[in-house]
């Protein structure tokens, strides 16, 4: 009797020997990974080191600037980095009451400042915070589907916001700055998002379209992961249905959040003195932004400091006056922002569970009822969720224990 006659194909069998391959590999892979974390992390130490070295009378210039610091300008900054983060936590109540579900502002800032603090202070954090924030959207009222639909939709409006806030920029630089040359490609990106919505739309009235363009994003290198993704945001779509009024206030409320954190570098630099340049400030901090949201170091450090001093410098500014002004700009916007964040989550997480918030399909039957599910969510370092960050929302929401399940679309704080 041969193999081709079995009415099942039987598992090949395993030696002893390659089962522990198969179990060294694993291990292998995640001690290489983390002995290139160490090698990058060493490289950029010493990167660092020399370059403080090397500019040290640069260095010791930009200190000199903050003996005539103005405290009231500080103080002018730190409000506007607060409205930014408001901006972001109202950004998350709006989406979420397309859902129905209507959590208090406090509560909601507490989830952006935690979430933050989350994505910004660890490896990996903009995955662990966007899983994190999606656990505090489903404690909070919404089911599975709107948690997951906020999540996704806040990450991409930030995202396409801060991209706006470049092109804007490149245009209003005109033809000077090392960013002249890209007016063509920001205008052409810029037309992606509208692209992808009249897809949508298009997608939604016609349903034969949709057999076509799977099948045009199974043959684009990893088309079938974002296809995967654009599935579950469809669907989320399809049952969550957000006016045009909600996505002009949404997008609005994304823009002011990365407007507020540009003003609050204007004023940086008028706390110090030190003359703003204007023609090329929203091109360098939009590029430096969006670049800064490429998770290779925790929070970005390095990348911001470094690039956006540049980048200023590009644009006017001397080196000495950059550095100072992006120095005392990460204080506040950083550095200052990162305890207030894990205070938060810490309040979060001792009272869990302690209270109502108000919801209009808040129950044992709103599921049955709709399947209407709803922050880089409403966190603004989070950015834009990946397929990969969405089968990670699925993967923390089955691991619920069938109780945590139940109670999940109960709003508790």
């Amino acid at each position: 009797m041969t193999s081709v006659e079995l009415p099942i194909a039987l598992p090949r069998p395993t030696s002893v020997r390659s089962r522990k391959r198969e179990e060294v590999a694993p291990s292998q892979r995640s001690a290489l990974i983390s002995w290139s974390r160490r090698l990058l992390w060493g490289g950029l130490l010493v990167a660092g080191v020399v370059v403080l070295v090397d500019q040290r009378h640069t260095v010791e210039r930009a200190g000199a600037l903050f003996v005539h610091i103005r405290w009231g300008w500080v103080g002018v900054a730190v409000a506007l980095e607060a409205c930014s983060i408001l901006a972001m936590a109202q950004l998350g109540r709006c989406l979420l009451r397309v859902g129905g579900v209507r959590p208090p502002l406090r509560t909601m800032t507490e989830i952006t400042l935690a979430g933050n603090a989350l994505a910004v202070s660890i490896p990996g954090g903009p995955a662990v915070a966007a899983v994190w924030v999606f656990g505090q959207l489903r404690r909070h009222g919404a089911d599975r589907t709107l948690a997951t639909w906020v999540v996704l939709v806040s990450g991409a409006l930030s995202s396409f916001a801060l991209f706006v806030v470049a092109t804007v920029g490149i245009e209003l630089a005109g033809g000077h700055g090392p960013a002249a040359e890209l007016r063509p490609v920001a205008l052409g990106l810029a037309l992606i998002p509208v692209v992808v919505a009249l897809l949508a739309v298009a997608a939604r009235r016609w349903p034969d379209l949709v057999q076509p363009l799977r099948t045009l994003a199974a043959r684009v290198p990893l088309g079938h992961v974002v296809g995967r993704a654009a599935g579950k945001l469809g669907s989320g779509i399809g049952a969550v249905r957000p006016t045009p009024t909600s996505w002009a206030m949404a997008f609005g409320l994304a823009v002011t959040n990365w407007l507020a954190d540009c003003a609050c570098l204007v004023v940086c630099f008028w706390a110090l003195g030190i003359r703003v340049p204007w023609l090329g400030l929203l091109v360098a901090y939009g590029g430096v932004r969006a670049a800064a949201s490429l998770p290779i170091l925790p929070g970005s450090l390095g990348v911001v400091e470094g690039g956006l001093a540049f980048a200023l410098v590009a644009y006017g500014s001397s080196m000495d006056a950059a550095i100072a002004t992006v120095l005392l700009y990460r204080i506040v916007s950083f550095w200052g922002l990162v305890p207030v964040g894990w205070a938060a989550w810490g309040h979060l997480s001792m009272h869990r569970g302690t209270g109502p918030i108000s919801s209009a399909n808040v129950g044992p039957s709103a599921d049955a009822k709709s399947h209407r599910d709803g922050a880089r969510g409403p966190l603004r370092a989070v950015g834009i969720m990946t397929a990969a960050n969405v089968s990670s929302l699925d993967d923390a929401d089955s691991r619920r224990s069938p109780s945590q399940a139940s109670s999940a679309g109960v709003a508790l704080r």
